[in-house]
């Protein structure tokens, strides 16, 4: 890289760049692909370590309220204490906790391992997205790693099915948390040895502890209440009670970085001036809720209804992974030819249309009833990442790249975890319904998993709104912008 006097220059896309983007797309695969491939192990789970059926959630619960509730604290200690050190240490925590898990003998230690696992996670995932913001300069460097980064996302989440089959069925499930230590190992060596050390924010600045408190206590507990709904219900005395004291904390915390901090944990300001950190957000959300829904609805009526295994149902995922990578790569394309607000908009679309196909399964239905739609509503969502990363980290501030990763992981998180208990709930009220009129019970399940779709269908229909509204024409024939060079730290 050359770099005049006022820090402009070429950019030249060297192999160190290739390693540090492939590390940091790793270990986001390394924090994805456990969300979906515990899921895949949770029968032998129960039956080895004697869980109850109302415990047994909680090994993917325990890990998914740790993990929301501490991203927007991860992300804002990555800014200001070093992006790389705070990587390192989530990779660190995640492989202890991911050995810790192999080799407990009851539910309240795989439990207590999982929630560990999940603070480690809220400290990865924000970092690798903001570090290739740091790392590559705005224009088509930067929309390239991020295109890499989106599919290594997705893929992550069909991997862990696949991956988490052939482990349960295999060498058993404790595996499928014992193949995250060498990993672990791995990336935080590469981590040292490729991904450059970033400078954090002034040392001497000021800490928001009570920001800090208020937003970890308000997620985690908004989390918590959303995913426990499988035993109380929505209208219970508790659930409601839970619901509130989120909302009060999360309000005080808006008050606080508003009116109170001198120097916020999130800079509100900042989703005021770049409308599209909070188009960002919102449309993160709604996909968050369309990719649970997929995975979970399709997962479910692929071994009830047409009876494929946990093997066969993670192979079926292989097109969706394919597709996942073509369409993020396509991503910055279609960006430069049309912008972000179309690009938006038109991925949107497209899932809209995956969903409303997946709305018309049949209980007699074949594994093609499954891979078409599927394929367009994966094609749709990964289209979608490309521009909404590029909108919220494109012409975010280096000091805040962090928080406003985390951000977009907090929005996709409680956006699935939200929309999948609604959904959750909805399609077991059509089941029952379908059962108590005389149905057959794949069809009474077949007619609840069928709702599901259509509903996150009308999501994603959503989605394409605000991004009609939020969004500019940000993107559209950009070429490369070498006025942010000194952002980049890798010295070729």
């Amino acid at each position: 890289m050359t770099v005049d006097a006022n820090g402009v220059g070429e950019f030249r896309w060297t192999a160190r760049h290739t390693m540090a983007l492939v590390i940091l797309c790793l270990a986001q695969v390394l924090d994805g692909i456990d969300i979906t491939i515990v899921n895949v192990a949770l029968p032998a789970v129960r039956a080895d370590l004697g869980f109850s059926a109302s415990a047994l959630p909680w090994v993917v619960n325990a890990y998914m309220v740790m993990f929301g509730g501490f991203l927007l604290l991860g992300g804002r200690v990555g800014d200001l204490y070093g992006r790389r050190r705070v990587l390192l240490a989530g990779v660190a925590l995640f492989a202890l906790a991911s050995l810790v898990s192999g080799v407990v003998q009851n539910p309240g230690e795989l439990i207590g391992a999982r929630a560990v696992q999940g603070l480690a996670a809220a400290l990865i995932a924000p970092m690798t997205l903001a570090l290739i913001g740091v790392i590559f300069p705005a224009g088509r460097p930067r929309n390239r790693a991020f295109a890499a980064w989106a599919s290594s996302y997705g893929i992550s989440s069909a991997l862990g099915l696949l991956l988490g089959g052939l482990l349960v069925d295999g060498p058993g499930w404790r595996w499928i948390f014992f193949v995250n230590v060498p990993i672990g190992v791995a990336v935080a060596l590469a981590t040292i040895a490729y991904v450059p050390g970033d400078r954090p924010v002034r040392r001497h600045r000021r800490f928001d502890v009570v920001g800090a408190v208020t937003s970890t206590a308000g997620v985690g507990l908004l989390s918590y209440a959303v995913l426990q709904t499988d035993g109380g219900g929505w209208g219970s005395a508790r659930t409601l009670a839970l619901l509130a004291a989120s909302l009060l904390l999360l309000g005080y915390f808006v008050v606080h970085e508003t009116r109170v901090a001198s120097e916020p944990l999130v800079s509100v300001g900042l989703l005021r001036a770049r409308l599209g950190v909070a188009g960002a957000t919102a449309v993160s959300a709604l996909r968050g809720a369309a990719m649970f829904a997929l995975f979970f609805f399709a997962t479910l009526y692929q071994q009830q209804v047409l009876h494929y295994s946990a093997l066969q149902t993670g192979l079926n995922y292989l097109p969706m992974t394919a597709i996942l990578i073509v369409a993020a790569a396509f991503g910055p394309i279609l960006v430069r030819w049309i912008g972000i607000r179309l690009a938006v908009v038109a991925g949107s679309l497209i899932a809209a249309a995956g969903m409303v196909l997946f709305a018309g399964i049949s209980a007699n239905g074949s594994l093609l009833d499954v891979i078409v739609p599927s394929v367009v509503v994966c094609f749709g969502l990964a289209i979608v990442i490309v521009p909404t990363t590029i909108a919220a980290l494109g012409n975010a501030p280096a000091e805040h790249a962090g928080v406003v990763s985390a951000l977009q992981n907090v929005s996709l998180q409680l956006g699935g975890a939200l929309g999948l208990a609604v959904l959750a709930r909805l399609v077991t009220q059509r089941t029952t319904n379908e059962l108590a009129a005389g149905r057959p019970l794949a069809v009474a399940l077949t007619d609840g998993f069928g709702l599901s779709f259509a509903i996150t269908g009308a999501l994603m229909l959503g989605a394409a709104v605000l991004g009609a509204v939020l969004f500019g024409e940000q993107g559209r024939g950009e070429r490369i912008d070498v006025t942010e060079l000194q952002k980049s730290s890798i010295d070729t």
